[in-house]
């Protein structure tokens, strides 16, 4: 149902939709917010909860990830940052929610319950099921009332991009230019200086050498050094310190078998009288008799009374199956008649406001119990990490408190019986703090840290103090250690003076009036029919050759110093009959040329005279 959707769409659109639709593939991770608030204002007259700074959160982590990688987080970034990025994810969420809305794209519980259905996500050996589905949504922090209502906003947000996708398409006559541009060719006669064979060609002698690094004794500066002295709490070195008390394992098994009791889930199905089909409580309530008598009676079964006569169109289709609970999902009286049922037993009627029941349990699922010895290596583990934290955040607590009271990284080791490390004098490539990689050299290396201040760092597992004692500036190296770098510098000089020499006569070889020097990294070559996708010479050469007209001479620097001189000749033009189905080769490439400039469009106009009323979050308006 979302394919119109995703060709059309590309960046944030796509990804709200794409998650909102996936939600079981994503785990909302910390926010850079402490307090837990029920509301964070509106946007549009939507309001904005806990639950959207989640998804917004997650959301945007995922497209980060996608740019910096599996291991990034937004904890990565300044806090200001990232309050700022998931605000603005927050108001593209709400702006466009509230724009369908206006539209009047409303979709029904019953169509998103269909969708929920259909999903992959949710599919069990017999299609969907229903035990994969709570426990996916329940596990990212989702009631099933609270998903639904996300699936019909998704749905909403994706009529309305369909019917927006329908003010993009292409043009016969655009895709034909298109493609008449991309396939027209010319012949590129060009010269190229390879820079680095050049140099590697060129002669340096020693004086030359002593005579470039006294002239740039700056070019030679060594560089700057620090020295740090550090302590670092360890998790894992923690865990050797944690002893496990006799009779633990026994007691941490009994208490494993009674919060197994507490997992038992049971599956029931209903028959359904919705007292709003009735003229009176009372009509529904003798139709609902009735339908029990007859099951008591055995005229027909649950199941065939349920496909027949239930009125409740969202689980009829199932069977009735209102899938599992633990003992909290259902309403209380669907509970407590529960416990009074056997499996495959049916309940007395039971009322509820608005609507009659009978209940069916269908299926009762019991964990499975581990013996002791199966448990013991798990509940081992799970002390030790549990003390093993403990102990290092009391002792980072103690750390921590003497660093503001101003103590020495000396008093820090002797009250916690740490040990100092000290990396010893270090360049911002080769500093390395052991047993703790969540600092990089270049926080280390910044030049507002403060000598003999204690900075404190942190990891997922670990902690570190660290102190800066002793910093070497950078100083010219003497000419011994720098020698091979003076006649490297040499020789680069003077493949400069010969490229620089050349290219006043680079124009004049180029049209054959001169030769060509016998250097080693020059070369003259022809191509014929060269197109713009061209891969033959660098995208700018082939670029700056297409943008001049005709027998004009371009030249370009490389960033790794090669340079071009080129001049284009015989274009060709493909006519429409040549061109025949290639244009279609091209619609893809038009159609993401096009998306961009409808993405900007439609950025524009959504949030045109949006109103932000947010608090807890940074101020919009």
């Amino acid at each position: 149902m979302l394919e119109i959707l995703r060709s059309f769409l590309s960046g944030k659109r796509l990804i709200v939709i794409a998650i909102l639709l996936a939600i079981p593939f994503v785990f909302f991770g910390s926010t850079s917010f402490g307090t837990t608030f029920t509301s964070y204002g509106t946007v549009n007259g939507e309001p904005v909860t806990q639950m959207d700074v989640n998804l917004a959160s997650s959301q945007l982590t995922q497209r980060l990830k996608g740019i910096y990688g599996e291991d990034f987080t937004l904890e990565d970034l300044d806090e200001a940052v990232s309050v700022e990025l998931i605000k603005n994810e927050v108001i593209n969420q709400k702006v466009m929610i509230s724009m369908a809305k206006d539209l009047g794209l409303n979709v029904s519980l019953a169509d998103a319950k269909k969708e929920v259905i259909q999903m992959d996500s949710f599919q069990g050996d017999q299609g969907f099921d229903q035990t994969i589905f709570e426990s996916t949504i329940r596990g990212n922090g989702w009631t099933p009332d609270d998903y639904f209502v996300l699936v019909q906003e998704s749905l909403a947000l994706d009529k309305m991009f369909n019917a927006m996708s329908s003010i993009a398409f292409p043009i016969k006559n655009n895709m034909d230019a298109l493609a008449s541009m991309l396939e027209t060719s010319r012949d590129v006669d060009f010269i190229k200086i390879d820079k680095q064979p050049l140099i590697n060609a060129q002669e340096a002698s020693m004086e030359e050498a002593q005579e470039f690094y006294q002239a740039n004794p700056f070019l030679f500066l060594s560089k700057e050094q620090r020295d740090f002295s550090y302590i670092v709490l360890s998790y894992d070195e923690f865990k050797d310190q944690v002893e496990i008390p006799a009779n633990y394992i026994d007691e941490a098994y009994e208490e494993y078998l009674d919060d197994s009791q507490l997992l038992a889930q049971n599956r029931i199905s209903h028959h359904m009288i919705d007292k709003g089909n009735y003229e009176s409580d009372e009509a529904a309530r003798l139709k609902i008799s009735q339908d029990y008598q007859m099951i008591e009676s055995g005229q027909i079964s649950f199941e065939d009374l349920v496909a027949t006569s239930s009125e409740d169109e969202a689980s009829k289709g199932s069977m009735g199956d209102l899938g599992l609970s633990s003992g909290d999902a259902f309403p209380l009286e669907f509970e407590e008649a529960i416990l009074e049922l056997d499996l495959n037993e049916i309940s007395q009627v039971i009322e509820l406001e608005d609507s009659f029941h009978i209940l069916k349990l269908t299926e009762v699922l019991k964990p499975t119990i581990k013996t002791k010895a199966e448990m013991e290596k798990e509940l081992r583990d799970e002390l030790i990490n549990a003390e093993a934290l403990a102990l290092m955040q009391d002792n980072f607590l103690e750390l921590e408190s003497l660093v503001l009271d101003g103590r020495s990284l000396n008093e820090l080791a002797e009250s916690t019986n740490s040990s100092i490390q000290v990396s010893g004098l270090q360049s911002i490539d080769t500093l390395e703090i052991n047993n703790f990689s969540s600092v990089s050299p270049t926080e280390l290396f910044n030049q507002e840290l403060v000598p003999n201040q204690i900075e404190i760092f942190e990891s997922d597992n670990s902690y570190a103090f660290i102190m800066l004692t002793q910093v070497i500036q950078p100083s010219v190296q003497a000419f011994e250690k720098v020698i091979d770098l003076a006649m490297e510098e040499v020789r680069s000089q003077k493949a400069n003076f010969l490229i620089n020499d050349f290219a006043a006569n680079a124009e004049t070889t180029l049209l054959g009036e001169s030769m060509l020097p016998s250097q080693p990294g020059f070369s003259q070559e022809n191509f014929k029919s060269v197109k713009r996708f061209s891969s033959l010479l660098p995208p700018d050469v082939i670029n700056e050759v297409f943008e001049s007209a005709l027998g004009e001479i371009v030249s370009y620097e490389a960033n790794n110093g090669d340079r071009y001189w080129a001049q284009s000749s015989n274009q060709i033009i493909p006519s429409a009959e040549e061109l025949g189905e290639t244009v279609t080769r091209y619609e893809e490439f038009y159609n993401s040329l096009l998306n961009q400039q409808m993405n900007g469009f439609l950025d524009h106009a959504m949030k045109e005279g949006k109103k932000v009323r947010l608090q807890n979050l940074t101020a919009a308006n």
